[in-house]
């Protein structure tokens, strides 16, 4: 235990001293906040009392944009709503600067010297990222109603409701982020390149999922081929039908998509219409399905992890 705890400490030493943590920070509390405050007070100076006004009230769509529920609201889209993901471009800098740097500056060694046991060491960095993201996540909903309490002094905004349903999103967002932080670790750790392990855990997930998503949209199960067939063989053909449900992607942003799903009843949007479309992942979710499939990619990449870590040679 006090070897785990060293190596937390030292982990957390070293990842406080890089300019890439208040980077990450800074544009997570600091930067998108008041750009929120800033939409909302372009609608409110120049749209307000226009004749937009007669399609729609200005002053709610201030109110999702710029109140201090929104503004935590929006931080949480923020990570699993773009193309790639700020989670992800979050999690593999995360992961590059606790197992990339020791390659590139060639510390292994002195790393495995001050401290033998392999798992106590990974398992160390990886407790420290998750510490580092779980600051990141928990910063981003607090500078909500700072950021948006002063906003209210300018906008016609109210504070909101929903606090404790947004923290429960925020909290499984980063409980599904261990998955991915496995993942990160795994790619930089087998790849020898630094910049090649980032944009594989960019691009790697999508790039695979994208290619199912070809197949089952212009080829689709109905139509007798050889793959098909040997599906049918195998009696497989239901699961690989399913396999968007599965898709490391969809399920790994579920919380942070979670909020969009309301639209459904906003734009009155049958749910069953769009299950087989590119949409689906947006306004069909299920957290606790959700979970289980993120367990399952957790345990995957935690045992090639550690068979890897453990086993490895040290150049």
């Amino acid at each position: 235990m006090n070897g785990l705890v060293n190596v937390i400490r030292a982990e957390l030493f070293k990842a406080l001293r890089k300019k890439r943590t208040y980077v990450m920070a800074g544009l997570l509390w600091l930067i998108f906040p008041p750009l929120m405050l800033l939409v909302g007070w372009i609608l409110q100076t120049r749209v307000a009392d226009t004749f937009v006004e007669d399609v729609t009230s200005v002053r709610e769509v201030i109110q999702i944009i710029a109140s201090p529920i929104a503004i935590t609201r929006n931080g949480l889209l923020l990570f699993g709503n773009l193309s790639p993901s700020l989670l992800i471009i979050v999690v593999a800098l995360i992961a590059a600067l606790l197992i990339g740097e020791e390659r590139n500056q060639n510390m292994w060694k002195t790393v495995l010297t001050t401290q033998t046991n392999r798992l106590t060491v990974l398992s160390g960095k990886l407790l420290t990222a998750m510490i580092l993201l779980g600051l990141l996540f928990l910063g981003s909903y607090l500078v909500g109603p700072v950021f948006g309490g002063l906003g209210m002094s300018f906008l016609p905004t109210s504070f909101g409701s929903g606090w404790l349903e947004l923290l429960g999103l925020y909290s499984l967002q980063w409980l599904f982020a261990f998955a991915a932080m496995l993942f990160a670790f795994l790619i930089i750790w087998l790849l020898r390149s630094l910049p090649l392990g980032i944009v594989t855990i960019f691009f790697l997930p999508a790039l695979l999922e994208g290619i199912i998503t070809f197949y089952r949209t212009v080829v689709g199960f109905d139509r007798l081929n050889r793959f098909n067939a040997f599906l049918e063989i195998l009696q497989l053909r239901n699961t690989f039908e399913s396999l968007p449900k599965y898709f490391f992607t969809s399920n790994l942003y579920a919380p942070s998509r979670q909020p969009l799903s309301k639209l459904t009843d906003i734009l009155d949007i049958d749910v069953n219409t769009v299950d087989a479309g590119p949409f689906a992942s947006l306004f069909s979710l299920d957290l606790s399905r959700s979970a289980w499939v993120m367990l399952v990619y957790a345990i995957i990449f935690a045992v090639l992890l550690a068979w890897s870590f453990s086993r490895r040679d040290i150049n």
